[in-house]
């Protein structure tokens, strides 16, 4: 009896031991989809006519966004057991809402600072590749694991030309164009183990991109950890 104890008990320590190396597999791999949310801003701008696009004038604008959506790719390594760091790949898709252009020049009597909203056009499509650092916590329950980190990167951007409509009808033309931006993130999470390789992560991301205007996004996300 105390033999086939002895074995029953030797036997669970190897699966049990099996179960952790696996948990604590030091490389892992994610992809995650969420909502993309992007604050409005507002700031310094330049106007022309159409019938004279090499003459501008100066202005403010303030520009709306409509929800979008977020897609990441990401690649890990446990440093420690409670750090963990990533290069990461990112692509988000949105578009323009609404743009309040005023200038106080004379002879532009439509840009006032009324409201023009989006009819066509306008599409924002943002690439990101990021380096990060997460910390984890120690584990509540056994299986829900929550995080904290950020991370710094580089933002390729493409804007579509956009065509806008005041409440009267008077039409407005966006520019379109590509540009690159530094960005930094901070994340919060938490990792729900499914198995002891794969977890569910729902998390939230505040990122700033680093340019002329405040440009400000925030994610609400969920993905899938695969450890190997």
């Amino acid at each position: 009896m105390r033999m086939w104890v002895g074995a029953m008990a030797g036997c669970a320590g190897a699966v049990l031991a099996g179960t952790m190396a696996r948990a604590e597999a030091p490389f892992y791999v994610s992809g995650d989809i969420g909502g993309y949310f992007r604050d409005s801003d507002s700031g310094a701008d330049t106007f022309h006519h159409s019938a004279t696009p090499t003459t501008l004038v100066p202005g403010t604008d303030k520009r709306g966004f409509d929800d979008g959506e977020v897609g990441y790719l990401a690649l890990g390594y446990r440093v420690a057991p409670h750090i963990r760091v990533e290069g990461e790949l990112g692509y988000a898709s949105y578009t323009g809402s609404t743009l309040n252009p005023f200038t106080a020049v004379l002879g532009y009597p439509e840009l006032n600072g009324q409201t023009f909203r989006r009819t066509s056009g306008d599409r924002f499509s943002r690439y990101t590749g990021t380096a990060n650092v997460f910390y984890d916590f120690s584990p509540y329950a056994g299986r829900f694991t929550p995080y904290v980190g950020g991370g710094m990167g580089v933002s390729a951007n493409h804007q579509s030309y956009g065509v806008f409509t005041a409440a009267d009808g008077t039409p407005f033309r966006s520019s379109g164009g590509s540009s690159t931006q530094g960005l930094g993130m901070v994340e919060a999470g938490v990792s729900i183990a499914l198995t002891p390789q794969l977890s569910l992560v729902p998390a939230y991301r505040y990122t700033h991109f680093f340019a002329d205007k405040e440009d400000v996004a925030h994610v609400v996300k969920v993905g899938l950890r695969y450890n190997f």
